[in-house]
């Protein structure tokens, strides 16, 4: 598989240190429970050029 993406093995073991401590530095994340927490959203109607601006006029 390594010869896929042409990394040494020097290489993957950096890609893959780092994935772990990514690993770590974002579990607390995903230990959060937000079932049934409605997202709060912003639109700002001063940018014109948004999706939500431009949405129904043509």
């Amino acid at each position: 598989m390594k010869d896929a993406v042409n990394l040494s093995d020097h290489e993957i073991d950096l890609v893959t240190k780092q994935a772990e401590e990514a690993a770590l530095l974002f579990q607390p994340l995903f230990e959060v429970d937000v079932t049934g927490v409605t997202p709060l959203t912003k639109i700002d109607k001063r940018n014109k050029n948004t999706v939500a601006g431009k949405k129904g006029k043509k």
